[in-house]
């Protein structure tokens, strides 16, 4: 079992900069043994699998990327796989709130304004953790406590799986699992390894929102860098 240590911000800093350099030692060994393999098996990679409506996003909405793929997704996308990792009855509200403000984004895809969804988003995130507060008092949800901190690792591991798999509609618009899609979505679970870690090494949300946010800001930064010199 890993222990729980208080992080000072400067602390905090150092090991998601740690962590995200580790996770960038594993990305360029990852693509190395790849980009070897694929000589003797060419089915490990498929060059159809392309993040088109990613790339949409960036030559036509690059505003609405940024605020969905560097604020929005590190906070929920966080919330919803990592917040049961050793959670605090805290943490099991936000998990539920998150699924729950999840779920109602597919109910509002009639809205044409983006940013207006996203803002319903939180506004029933909030709504809904205020509730739960109020119906489930914190004896209600220590027998899960209990659960989840006893299979601490077991639950990294699926949620990371997940979080993962999650990311295929990345590449495809339903769900299809491939080897090739498979090997394409293994640098996001060790993403969600890494992030899971920082979860439980340190108890709360923040660094691995922060690492997140961290990952995502520099991918988007480095597609945009790429695009600018592309089109000039």
């Amino acid at each position: 079992m890993v222990a729980i240590k208080t992080y000072t911000a400067k602390q905090g800093a150092k090991l998601v900069l740690k962590s995200y350099g580790a996770v960038w030692g594993f990305y360029f060994l990852f693509f190395t043994v790849l980009g070897i393999l694929s000589t003797w098996f060419p089915e490990l990679i498929n060059s159809e699998y392309k993040q088109d409506r990613l790339l949409e996003m960036l030559n036509d909405q690059p505003l609405q990327l940024f605020v969905s793929a560097v604020i929005i997704a590190p906070i929920f996308e966080e919330v919803m796989f990592r917040s049961l990792i050793k959670p605090s009855y805290e943490d099991v509200l936000l998990f539920v709130s998150g699924w729950l403000s999840f779920f109602f984004m597919g109910f509002s895809e009639g809205l044409t304004n983006w940013y207006l969804r996203l803002l319903l988003m939180f506004v029933v995130f909030i709504a809904a953790y205020y509730l739960l507060q109020q119906l489930l008092p914190k004896k209600a949800l220590a027998g899960i406590q209990q659960l989840l901190n006893r299979y601490v690792w077991a639950v990294l591991i699926f949620t990371s799986l997940i979080f993962g798999m999650a990311h295929i509609y990345n590449y495809v618009e339903s769900f299809l699992l491939n080897v090739a899609l498979f090997v394409m979505i293994i640098p996001r679970i060790v993403l969600g390894g890494v992030a899971g870690w920082l979860k439980l090494r340190t108890g709360v949300l923040i660094w691995p929102i922060l690492f997140h946010f961290l990952n995502n800001a520099f991918v988007i930064a480095i597609m945009l860098i790429i695009d600018y010199a592309i089109t000039n």
